[in-house]
């Protein structure tokens, strides 16, 4: 090759990129195991094949990261298992340890994909699995994992999949030994059984004449044993033996009860199978049992396929007592198969599925009702995609009818009758609306669909082969799909007094708030909310909320002691595995996680009658506080609550009949904190405590700390302690606490006490967060209970971290807090943003009114509750004396004020803690404890850039350094600037409906131990027209900070962007590589930008506001026709381009299905947009194919697909003449015929490699003397060669 002179390359043509090798699938998934603390999550391969795969190199490129090593192999038939933890794994399932491979890294979520690859990086095979219908529910969390049903079936599909150990509704369940029954051979255990001591287990064994004849249960001393044995005081162990016969296919699984009391181990054909309540190791004759009463055991025998025959077996049990002395004992079994529909809940990594069957029912998803929640007399169409491979035979609906006042429950007995049927076709008549597209439709009668009427439906599908289901699947808590016909929240009359004066609340009005309706029994919703002997009883309902139906639910009281108090109480809801509520927040925003608990406060003050009128604004003001400011807090959200219990939806004639009705009026939704308020925030996952007495009532258990509140108790037992200044750094998130401290007291929550009303998140890092919790008494001028928690002592140990509490206390004043203005500033907008929701402007009559009219004299209504809505003045008694409130207007807006003037600087007398004087209370609290002598003067802050306020050149100045009256420190230690923008209805280009926004939360911050006189503001966190707040301080050598400088307020300009706009292109993108082996695809994306102008441009500052994340840095000029590239991944691009230069690297990934990308100066100053995709008419090329997006100006979308293969990063993408083409050609199972077109003249070089980036390998070298085709034959599974390219040569 060295005499040659390599004139032009055609670049890689490759072999079978996507497709399926070999026949090994993804077969079980076990992703949320049960506890969290057991390791023992994975992923089962199977080879379905009738060759050996050998694994070496292949990987997981989604999902878990995991490669193959070297003589990894799967036979066919064989099973391997890629577990989290193959030790753990191996101990819970006894699964061969040859068969186990691992530790992955990463870890398996309720719904990913999960993609297997060979070496050279083609797919071997892919599943998308999520966590609800049509997929397995039992493997969310049940401790259940997913079985494929069949290798054969299309396992991207959930209805492939069973929760393990799940049977088919179709199978009928077979007892292979009965309980209760004689025939049982039996030995008195005063010697070893056999010679050796094994021999009895078998079914060869010949029993001699001292073993005995009995019916079960054998035993004596409970009067429940058919054959009485005298065995007290004179030996411990009893033998059985039972055969057994198998006349038919052995099932997959079979279910092993044992009557036990008090021990034993059972073989079947000499295979352990089961040990109950007995040591571990080889017991003898003289053994003893661990002490356990007499009741039933139960054991699944998931590789029941492996131990039993098909014709005659053995059961053989060795049961033992506990002493030989013993009053009783007992031994009886049964061996059956699991009831059909219900899952074990057991996986079964490394053997036969416990679903496994060979003909699978049909397929089953995508069921819908249309409309989703109907009107009455709407007619309500039901579809369903079903599939089979032997064809569907048929689809029957199945629907009852729930009448209002008249639940059903899962339980009663009502629920398995008045099943209506309905036959669903597929040939575009009755509903169906295309004739043979695998969607089954029926229409369910207008006359069913009646106003407040609930609907539940399920189907019954079958093929051609018997094979039947019954969806939802019966491992789903949620047994039958639903939907609630609803015409509409209707008008309410009411009145603030029983016979008073009605006024009329518009539908619009009662629907201003989103509405949840609880369907329930009339008696369990009355004892569930007022009668004591049923407190924290879960009783069945169906939630319907935002149109969707959470049927079969559970709700109960809530409360510790306040449950009774109010007469408006709280609930609880809890919803079913993997059909959590999806809540919207008051904007109408969806929550990302659904939740699987909710909690409806009665906005009702039970302990503070003083407070009713607030209409629980001070809960969800104190909720909100601590988030905005930082904090850890769950979410609060006005709703509207309705019951339905009764036949008639509002009743009419009696003095009472506005209390009667669904109507309940507004409560506030507040978030569980469990293991989905962590998701919520992106949380590590750890354990959680709510705190009463002391103790810590688990809400959450972390899958790497302790299942005991062991980690509680320590830490509460050594926060009562004096620590180390180590010691509270390691254990508490101080800043956290501080934040927690500090709203606390501007909110006067003085419930808080030590041991009491407040949750505990401890983070696997070991931190312990404070988050609030039973926020019912706030606003309270007066002392009550201790008002903080016993984590304050690390205030009075240290004086760095009380110098720290106060820094974050001043922070809070000036930024939050300290506002003379008459609407209070920002904590007033804050205030009157939310009140808006339940209170909206201009409006006479609001939810507030509704609130007031419905429990001011409710006969629910406590009697120290009723009537003392806006009563002015009002007198309220707690621990530390009774004080007055005073109404400016004894209405809503009244008790708004009252919370405004109580949280700001409105108290012109000496302020004491306790004084009783609502006025700045508040404010005073948290003034007061952040006063602190030893700071810097208040810096001043000027802005120095040009007019307009320009984004991308915001430059401001500050004072010097100013030390104050502190006389212990002159030292300057430290600067922070930061910027906030506000928004709300006085800002300009506000729009209504969205959120505020508030200078407590900066878009931009900077800190430093060198004085910075001056700074520049990034033009990355900058928007077009936005309101911000920038300011300055100071801090000194006692690292006390000054206060924050007054704000200098500013609306973001635009600068003249034209010559940028007019300029600058994406000319080429690379944004779905081609798979390669053992390397993230995603590392080969790249992104080109290039000046197509005639003037040089200055990128400095501009960012991607969509799609990745990049920043280009300052100096970043770009000549005319000059190319700028990043990349995700610097080294793997340079190791496949030859003397490529990367200049940046960006976060994130290029979407492969699609995105926008956005290049702007700032947000809402686009520079730059294109939004690409991976259909039609964008080129299929370069859609995971290798061949990038390149600027063309003339194709449908202006981008084509390279001309080579791999793109030109970093230079111009130019079509040759005529490119030079490989044909491929797959001629067996291992070799390929490559193929191309030589020209008279020319020699040739074709060139292979297993990888790009790696050396090339010269396969030929082919001469020319005529135009000719030319072949040559690789053979692929040996020198694993995936790319190919040739060079085309001129001899000298």
């Amino acid at each position: 090759m060295n005499y040659y002179r390599i004139r032009t390359i055609a670049w890689f043509a490759f072999i079978c990129s996507g497709t399926v090798l070999g026949e090994v699938v993804i077969n079980e998934i076990h992703y949320d195991a049960e506890p969290k603390t057991a390791s023992i999550e994975f992923v089962e391969l199977y080879n379905a094949g009738d060759k050996t795969e050998y694994l070496d190199g292949w990987y997981f490129s989604n999902g878990i990261d995991f490669i193959f090593s070297e003589n990894m192999k799967l036979k066919p038939g064989g099973y391997l298992v890629i577990a989290e933890n193959p030790s753990q794994l191996r101990d819970q399932f006894r699964t061969p340890k040859n068969l186990v491979v691992g530790p992955y890294a990463g870890s398996l979520s309720d719904g990913e994909v999960l993609t297997l690859r060979n070496a050279v990086g083609d797919q071997v095979d892919r599943v998308d699995y999520d966590s609800g219908f049509p997929w397995p529910t039992a493997a969310s969390g049940a401790g259940s994992s997913m079985e494929l049903i069949h290798p054969s079936l299309e396992n991207d599909l959930g209805a492939s999949w069973r929760s393990a150990g799940i049977q088919s509704d179709s199978e009928k369940q077979i007892t292979l030994v009965d309980s209760g029954q004689a025939g049982w051979s039996y030995l008195e255990g005063t010697s070893e059984p056999s010679v050796p001591p094994s021999a009895w287990r078998r079914l060869s064994f010949k029993e001699n004449g001292i073993w005995k004849k009995g019916k079960a249960p054998i035993g004596y001393g409970d009067d429940d044993d058919k054959t009485v044995i005298s065995m007290q005081n004179k030996f411990t162990s009893v033998y059985l033996r039972r055969e057994f016969n198998v006349s038919k296919d052995v099932p997959s699984s079979l279910l092993l009860r044992v009557y036990v009391d008090d021990g034993a181990v059972v073989w079947i054909n000499g295979e352990e199978v089961a040990r109950v309540s007995v040591p571990s190791g080889v017991l003898r004759h003289t053994s003893l049992a661990n002490d356990h009463e007499a009741k039933w055991e139960e054991i699944l025998i998931q590789n029941a396929r492996e131990i039993i025959n098909s014709g005659d077996n053995i059961i053989a049990i060795h049961a033992l007592n506990a002493t030989r002395g013993s009053s009783d004992f007992s031994i009886d079994a049964e061996l059956r198969t699991p009831i059909p529909g219900k899952a074990s809940g057991t996986p079964t990594p490394g053997i036969v599925n416990s679903v496994f069957a060979k003909n699978a029912p049909p397929q089953t998803r995508q069921v819908i009702n249309e409309p989703e929640q109907p009107k009455a007399g709407d007619p309500v169409r039901i579809s369903a995609k079903v599939t089979d491979p032997d064809g569907v035979a048929s689809v029957v609906l199945l629907y009852q009818v729930v009448k209002p006042g008249r639940y059903i429950r899962k339980a009663d007995s009502q629920y398995n009758k008045n099943w209506e049927e309905l036959r669903m076709n597929d040939v575009g008549i009755e509903g169906d609306i295309m004739s043979g597209d695998s969607i089954y439709s029926a229409v369910i009668p207008r006359s069913v669909q009646k106003h407040r009427v609930l609907i539940r439906y399920r189907l019954y599908v079958s093929d051609s082969k018997g094979n039947a289901v019954t969806v939802p699947y019966s491992d789903d808590e949620q047994s039958n799909f639903a939907y609630f016909c609803y015409n509409g929240v209707p008008a309410w009359a009411g009145s603030n007094r029983i016979n008073g004066k009605k006024e009329t609340f518009s539908s619009e009005v009662m629907q201003s708030l989103p509405t949840y309706h609880l369907i329930a029994k009339s008696s369990d919703v009355t004892n569930s909310q007022y009668n004591s002997a049923f407190d924290t009883v879960h009783f069945k309902g169906t939630l319907v909320y935002d149109s969707k139906v959470y049927d079969h639910i559970e709700f109960r009281n809530r409360g510790e002691f306040s449950t009774y108090v109010s007469g408006k109480n709280k609930w609880r809801l809890y919803f079913n595995r993997t059909r959590g509520i999806r809540a919207r927040d008051n904007y109408g925003r969806l929550y990302k996680e659904g939740r699987k608990t909710i909690n409806l406060n009665g906005c009702a003050a039970p302990w503070m009658p003083v407070n009713r009128g607030m209409a629980g604004m001070e809960e969800a003001i104190g909720f909100k506080l601590h988030s905005l400011t930082g904090g850890l807090a769950p979410h609060a959200d006005f709703i509207h609550f309705r019951v339905v219990d009764s036949v008639k939806e509002a009743s009419s004639g009696s003095s009472n009949a506005q209390y009667e009705g669904d109507l309940w009026g507004l409560y506030l939704s507040v978030e569980h904190t469990d293991s989905r308020f962590l998701d919520e925030r992106g949380i590590l996952d750890g354990n959680i405590y709510k705190i009463e007495r002391s103790q810590g009532d688990r809400r959450n258990q972390g899958p790497t700390q302790t299942s005991t509140t062991s980690d509680w108790d320590a830490f509460r037992n050594s926060y009562n302690r004096t620590q180390s200044l180590s010691w509270w750094r390691e254990n508490i998130h101080l800043p956290t606490y501080y934040n927690f401290r500090c709203i606390n007291r501007i909110v006067s929550n003085v419930d808080i006490r030590e041991g009491w009303n407040k949750v505990f998140y401890h983070h696997p890092d070991g931190h312990w967060y404070p988050m609030p919790w039973d926020l019912d008494m706030l606003i309270i001028p007066e002392t009550h209970w201790q008002g903080a928690i016993n984590v304050e002592k690390s205030l009075s140990q240290h004086k760095s971290l009380k110098i720290e509490f106060k820094n974050r206390a001043r922070e809070l004043l000036d930024l939050l807090l300290d506002d003379a203005s008459p609407t209070g500033g920002q904590i007033g907008q804050f205030i009157d943003e939310h009140a808006r929701f339940i209170n909206p402007p201009g409006q006479s009559l609001t939810f507030v009114d509704v609130d007031q009219f419905m429990w001011n004299y409710h006969p629910r209504t406590a009697g120290n509750h009723r009537g003392q809505f806006y009563v002015s003045p009002k007198s309220q008694n707690n621990r530390g004396g009774t004080w007055t409130r005073k109404l400016k207007t004894k209405d809503f807006q009244g008790m708004m004020q009252h919370m405004l003037d109580f949280m700001t600087d409105t108290d012109a007398d000496r302020w004491r803690v306790g004084d009783g004087d609502p006025k700045g209370y508040g404010y005073n609290y948290l003034e007061y404890e952040a006063k602190w002598t030893d700071i810097p003067d208040t810096p001043e802050i000027s802005y120095i850039g040009p007019d307009g306020f320009l984004l991308n050149e915001l430059k401001f100045k500050t004072t010097p350094f100013a030390p104050g009256r502190s006389t212990n420190n002159q030292q300057f230690s430290g600067i922070q600037w930061r910027l906030a923008e506000i928004s709300n209805l006085e800002t300009p280009y506000f729009k209504l409906g969205q959120p505020w926004k508030y200078e407590i939360q900066s878009v931009w911050e900077l800190e430093s131990d060198k004085f910075l006189s001056e700074v520049r503001v990034p033009q990355s966190v900058i928007r077009n027209g936005g309101t911000y707040r920038a300011r300055v301080r100071v801090r000194n050598g006692t690292m006390s900070w000054s206060h924050w400088s007054s704000p200098l307020d500013f609306v973001a300009g635009e600068p003249d962007l034209s010559l940028l706009r007019d300029s600058l292109v994406f000319s080429e993108i690379m944004y779905h590589p081609q798979s390669r082996s053992k390397v993230s695809d995603s590392d080969y994306e790249f992104l080109e930008v290039k000046n197509i102008g005639d003037r040089t441009l200055d990128l400095s500052g501009l960012f991607f506001s969509s799609g990745i994340k990049y920043i280009f840095p300052k100096g970043s000029i770009l000549l005319p026709g000059q190319l700028f590239l990043i990349g995700r991944n610097k080294d793997a691009l340079e190791s496949v381009y030859a003397d490529l230069k990367v200049h940046g690297l960006y976060e994130g990934k290029l979407a492969n299905q699609g995105e926008i990308l956005t290049l702007a100066a700032g947000y809402g100053s686009p520079v730059l947009t294109l939004a690409y995709e991976d259909n039609e008419p964008w080129p299929a090329q370069a859609d995971g194919k290798g061949y990038s997006l390149v600027l063309d100006g003339v194709s449908e979308t202006g981008y084509r697909a390279s001309t080579l293969l791999g793109g030109t990063p970093g230079s111009d993408d130019l079509i040759s003449e005529k490119r030079l083409v490989i044909s491929i050609e797959q001629i067996s199972a291992g070799r390929i015929l490559l193929s191309f077109k030589a020209k008279k003249g020319i020699s040739y070089s074709l060139l292979g490699t297993d990888a790009l980036g790696r050396e090339w390998d010269v396969l030929d070298i082919f001469e020319s003397d005529k135009d000719q085709l030319f072949k040559h034959e690789v053979s692929f599974n040996e020198a694993g060669f995936r790319f190919f390219r040739l060079a085309k040569n001129v001899i000298p």
